[in-house]
Parts: structure tokens; sequence; C-alpha cells
């Protein structure tokens, strides 16, 4: 072996060697009682907002015109007493459950060899980020509507070279979130994975949790589906997100019943959410 083959095996080395003390390093701050703390408290603010989703679809099925999605979850807790500073805690939460979910996924991989064991908590923690960048958002005083901000993004896709490709691959994509969502439900499968409730909690934590995950893969799948219709007709007013899907819903014979529905499902996954703060294994 050559001087530099020998100089480029242990710059390797060393760089291997500081890839995985900083690894540990990150570890040890995550798994410390503060950041699991921080975290819990994320699961809060994420319940909260379902809840407040929930509450805002109910109006829908009764007849009202709320803006029932995260956007319109937020700004109600942006024009509550100390608004702005529970924007603020929720942004910080949500970031620590995102680092808490990547971590996660770094974990699978290395553990099973394989990325595609921790795409669970990989896009889990995407999600969480994109919700501490909303409430960022709203702490700075932009409140775009998300419905609004769907269909722009809609338009410049369908005006895109390969835009229709992209559209088609998110809706399949919602889609399958939204049937992964449904089946974790309907077998419980949610239980002691991804920072999770185990599975000898209370039987209502079960409750809420199999209901909650149903009605959210319902929601998801709907979206899904506008995104797809809206790619067919190449009309990006029929896509909405969220709150789009569910006025979709009201609109269907006995609407308001399943709009209802899905509204107490909503709910549901609310009250499991927080109650992770309390039983999720960390």
């Amino acid at each position: 072996m050559d001087n530099n083959s020998r100089w480029s095996a242990r710059t390797a080395g060393k760089a291997k060697d500081g890839a995985r003390k900083a690894e540990h390093q990150t570890e040890k701050v995550t798994r410390s009682p503060f950041a699991k703390g921080v975290a819990r408290a994320g699961f809060v603010f994420v319940g909260l907002l379902h809840v407040l989703i929930a509450w805002l679809a109910a109006e829908v099925a009764l007849g009202g015109n709320s803006n029932a999605d995260q956007t319109g979850a937020v700004e109600q807790i942006a024009s509550a007493p100390g608004g702005p500073a529970l924007l603020w805690g929720g942004a910080v939460c949500c970031v620590a459950l995102a680092v808490w979910m990547v971590l996660e996924f770094a974990t699978e991989w290395r553990r099973h060899g394989k990325p595609t064991k921790g795409l669970g908590p990989f896009g889990t923690g995407i999600a969480y980020l994109a919700l501490a960048g909303l409430f960022v958002s709203f702490a700075v005083g932009n409140r775009e509507n998300s419905s609004d901000q769907s269909k722009e993004l809609t338009a410049t896709l369908l005006a895109a070279p390969f835009g229709v490709v992209v559209l088609v691959a998110a809706g399949l994509a919602l889609l399958a979130a939204g049937g992964y969502f449904g089946f974790r439900g309907v077998t419980r499968s949610f239980l002691g994975k991804d920072a999770q409730p185990t599975p000898l909690v209370p039987t209502w934590v079960k409750v809420v949790g199999c209901i909650g995950f149903i009605a959210k893969g319902v929601a998801l799948a709907v979206v899904g589906l506008l995104v797809l219709v809206a790619t067919a007709r190449h009309d990006a007013s029929q896509q909405s997100g969220l709150d789009g899907a569910l006025k979709s819903l009201a609109g269907q014979p006995y609407g308001g019943w399943i709009l209802g529905a899905v509204a107490l499902g909503l709910a549901c996954y609310g009250a499991y959410s927080a109650a992770r703060a309390r039983y999720a294994d960390f």
C-alpha cells in the first residue's frame, strides 16, 4: 500500500469515527429527560391541532363555512390569549418531534440495513417539521390560507413540464398514506412503534387510536383523490387540500353525517396524540 492509499484509509477512518461520535452525541442529547419532555409536549400540540380541525369540520357538517384544515386550526391558536407564545412553543416542540423521528429512521436503517425499514418515522418527521413551519409562519404574521396555497401549487405544476407526473405521484402517495393509516388503525399495528404507546396502555387509548387512525386515513385518501381529479381535469380549483376534501365529503349524499363521523374520528386522533405525551414509549 503506497503513502496515498494509507493516507486515504486513515482519513476515511477518522471521518467514520467523527460521524459515529457526532451521532452518539446527538442521540445522547435527544434522549435526555429535557428532550423527551419537549417531544412529549409536541404530541400535545399535535393533538390540540387535530381536535381543532375536528371542531371546524363539525361546523362544516352543520352547515358552516369554516376553514377546516391545519391553517384554520392554527388560526384558532393564534387568536387565543397568548397565541404568539403558543405558536412559538408549538414550533419548538414539533421540531423536537421531527428530530426524534429522523433519529428513529436512522436507527431502523442501521439496525436492518435497509432505509425502507424506517420510512414510517421518516415521513412522520417530515410532517412534524412542516407543522413547525406552519406555526412559525403564523407567528411571524404570514397567514395565507392552505387551500389557496394548494390551488396555486397545483396550477404551477400543471403548467410545468412533468408537473402532471409529479401530481399523479403525489395523489397516489396520499392514497397510499391513507391506506397505511387505515390499516394501522384496523390492525392496531401502531402500538409499540415510532414512539407510540405500548400494547399495555389503557383500553381507551387503544380505542381512540384505532378510530383516529382510520379517520385520518379517510381524510388523507380523499385529499389524494382530489389531487388526482384536479390532475385528470387539468383544473387546479379541484384541489384545495384538507379543507376541500372535508367539504367535498359534506357535499355527498348523507355528507353531513359522513363528515360528522370523520370529525369525531379526527377528534379521537387528537385525543390519542395527546395520550402519547403520557404513554409514548421513548
